[in-house]
């Protein structure tokens, strides 16, 4: 064969060869597609951080048997925020339920990434000591909230910001780890006002404190609530973050159209018997469950512009789209389970 018609066809192949490769690169992510199979590893360690009525649709996952429905022997378990990380780059734990705070694990170096979103603003309300009329009356009083730079000091932040009365600026914060611990400091009159979830806030209603503001109302995007696991647990385990994206929608559902049985894990869950605390706690968090799950960009680039540049000075090189894996709650559409609840 001539030389050229030798050449001619190599670079036919060539040709071909190199439109496969660029029809295979142009194709879309193959996870979405192969999930749906056994859950790799049927027994799950899952944490969240403490006994507030944020958590009802996992809780109800877990006590309508809707893990084990899909494969899974999931493991509760309640550990402060910065516990939880640490157990969940040790491996020590599967999932975990998380905050704003994530962002900044990631930031360090953590390998980690948020799978689904149930509460994508923050849910919290901004409590005084009896006889607090109104939010001037905290300007240069100290405001009780859990830890730095998380959920309840994010939210009471920006939502003084919106608020047109005082500014972050006009008070002092405290740090008191855990909802409990805020609202026993206002009761007691050692700060002027905390930032409280229920079923704290109706506690607070009971002690007789005063609601300066409804930071819900407020609609300020932030993580309340989402789960996240490590890259190395969503690359060898899909099936089993799948099964446990499928149990949290169907349970944030279930939630949401059956108050009894949504009542009922709070009672437990929160060991309480009060009818009021009950109905309080559903009553505020209720309206703001997402069962789609999907992670929105809007809380993770709130938290970015949050962030102090000398302690991260990676936040600014970053996107959104880096701290998020949505191709388990993508799934959830894609493959007709929401419709299947009754969603669109």
């Amino acid at each position: 064969m001539p030389p050229i018609l030798r050449n001619h066809l190599g670079l036919k192949r060539l040709d071909v060869l190199s439109a496969i490769l660029i029809t295979f690169l142009a194709l879309p992510p193959s996870c979405p597609a192969q999930l749906g199979g056994k859950p790799e590893k049927p027994n799950f360690a899952l944490s969240y951080t403490q006994a507030s009525g944020a958590f009802t649709p996992v809780w109800v996952a877990q006590e309508a048997g809707l893990f084990k429905k899909h494969g899974l022997e999931a493991n509760l378990k309640i550990l402060n925020s910065q516990v939880a990380h640490q157990a969940l780059i040790a491996g020590e734990l599967d999932l975990i339920a998380t905050g704003p705070d994530l962002v900044n694990l990631r930031l360090q170096g953590a390998a980690v990434k948020y799978i689904g979103g149930t509460l994508q603003q923050f849910i919290f309300q901004l409590w005084g000591t009896k006889g607090t009329a109104s939010l001037v009356d905290l300007k240069g009083k100290t405001i009780g909230v859990t830890t730095p730079k998380t959920s309840t000091e994010i939210a009471t932040r920006e939502a003084l910001k919106k608020s047109g009365v005082i500014s972050d600026k006009d008070v002092s914060f405290t740090y008191l780890l855990t909802i409990p611990a805020i609202l026993t400091a206002v009761m007691n009159g050692k700060i002027s006002g905390g930032t409280l979830s229920a079923p704290n806030t109706l506690k607070a209603r009971d002690a007789g404190l005063s609601l300066l503001m409804d930071i819900a109302q407020a609609n300020v995007p932030g993580f309340h609530l989402a789960w996240a696991t490590t890259e190395k647990t969503i690359k060898a385990s899909p099936n089993s973050v799948y099964a446990f994206v499928k149990a949290l929608a169907e349970g944030t559902v279930l939630a949401k159209q059956n108050p009894v049985v949504a009542k009922k894990a709070i009672a437990k869950f929160t060991d309480t018997d009060d009818t009021k605390i009950i109905d309080g706690t559903y009553e505020q968090f209720a309206p703001y469950w997402d069962p789609a799950l999907a992670v929105r960009s809007a809380p993770i680039q709130g938290q970015l512009m949050y962030l102090d540049e000398k302690d991260f000075p990676r936040a600014k090189d970053v996107r959104p789209a880096d701290f998020i894996d949505n191709s388990f709650a993508d799934h959830l559409k894609s493959s007709g389970f929401l419709q299947g609840l009754g969603l669109k």
